[in-house]
């Protein structure tokens, strides 16, 4: 493969699975997934990382990485009348307003907008930094690290609202101008399979595969229904002083194939609710049930994938 086609690596590390995106540029402007390597992290992520490049046989180093809303976050601010290290303060005491974690703690960064206005970004040095260390000891080389909303818009830049159900927690990223509004709410995959095991004294990885091929079906839907509840309840909020309408919400990441989540959800808000897929034409070497299935859980790293295209 020809090194000047490839694009840089979309890398998603998660709690427990890494995604890796091979992307080829087709055009000025577009792109072609090559193919995606997962692996669970069994704690070790720059394993994991290592094993996926190289079953990519790729040797593209340059990567992308991603923070999620637990560790970034980034907000629209106005400085007016400030230059150079004087915006910089201003930015980082605006950013200790809404970060949910100390600041002291934490990497901020400005980005300037029209006039006055500024997006401020701001991010976990220990989370940023262990992101960058996994993937350098993979042997990449990270040439950036993105908001994981922003590249789950790029994929999915039509949704009014994208639901990322996660191990640990689900993440509601709400379209809005200039950046999305993020929300993380407790109760991911993990807590809807925890409850089917407390319901059914069942080990685990029982638990894991009947949540994802029969649903809860009366074994632990509370864990379930709480979680809709948050994002419904959020979801209304937003709605309720948005100036764009959710019209769809999009499901992605692992726990998003929960049965009878998405229909849920959506008896809940009242708006169409549809689990991610990803265009089989935008794959030319994968079959196009391998891309309808993994879309939900290769969307991050999909969306990574893509942005030089969008830089």
């Amino acid at each position: 493969m020809n090194r000047r086609e490839t694009l840089p690596l979309g890398v998603d590390i998660g709690a427990a699975r890494i995604r890796v995106a091979l992307l080829e540029r087709d055009g000025p402007h577009g792109a072609r997934l090559i193919a995606v390597a997962a692996r669970e992290t069994a704690g070790d992520a720059t394993g994991a990382v290592a094993a996926a490049r190289t079953e990519l046989a790729t040797r593209e180093r340059r990567c992308v990485l991603a923070l999620g809303a637990a560790d970034a976050h980034l907000h629209v601010s106005a400085l007016p009348g400030m230059r150079g290290g004087e915006r910089e303060r201003a930015a980082r005491y605006q950013a200790a307003q809404f970060a949910g974690f100390s600041i002291a703690d934490a990497a901020v960064r400005v980005v300037p907008l029209e006039a006055d206005r500024c997006i401020v970004g701001i991010a976990r040095r220990a989370a940023l930094a262990g992101r960058l260390a996994a993937a350098r000891a993979a042997g990449l080389r990270p040439i950036a690290v993105d908001d994981a909303a922003l590249a789950l818009g790029r994929v999915y830049p039509q949704a009014g609202a994208i639901v990322d159900v996660g191990v640990l927690a689900a993440t509601l990223v709400l379209a809005a101008d200039p950046v999305p509004v993020c929300r993380v709410f407790a109760g991911g995959g993990d807590a809807m399979t925890a409850a089917v095991v407390a319901a059914l004294g069942l080990d685990p990885a029982a638990a894991e595969a009947r949540k994802r091929s029969l649903g809860l079906a009366g074994a632990g839907e509370h864990a379930r229904d709480a979680l809709v509840e948050q994002l419904a309840a959020a979801l209304i909020e937003h709605r309720s002083r948005a100036r764009r309408e959710v019209d769809e919400i999009v499901l992605v990441g692992n726990g998003a194939r929960t049965c009878g989540l998405a229909e849920s959800l959506e008896r809940a808000v009242a708006v169409p609710v549809r689990l991610a897929t990803l265009a089989p034409e935008l794959s030319p070497r994968l079959p196009a049930d391998v891309v309808r299935a993994a879309a939900p859980d290769w969307a991050l790293a999909y969306g990574l994938g893509l942005w030089e295209c969008a830089a």
